[in-house]
């Protein structure tokens, strides 16, 4: 098997903050899907969207309390 006297391709700093910056944007990504998915059930659903600091909380009104 052959020695590597340099590595091959990029350092591995500069691989690790490109894999970073695909994970952050992939989240993101994320988020908004699940966000957009979680508004177009509540709608569908008709839950009314109740939001405390950043989070949106879904919940159902009862229709008589115990």
């Amino acid at each position: 098997m052959p020695v590597r006297t340099q590595s091959a391709g990029i350092p591995y700093a500069e691989f690790m903050r490109a894999a970073n910056d695909e994970l952050t944007k992939f989240e993101e990504r994320e988020r908004e899907f699940r966000k957009k998915d979680r508004d177009e059930r509540a709608k569908r659903l008709q839950l009314p969207v109740e939001t405390c600091g950043n989070e949106d909380w879904r919940v159902r009104k009862s229709n008589s309390i115990r």
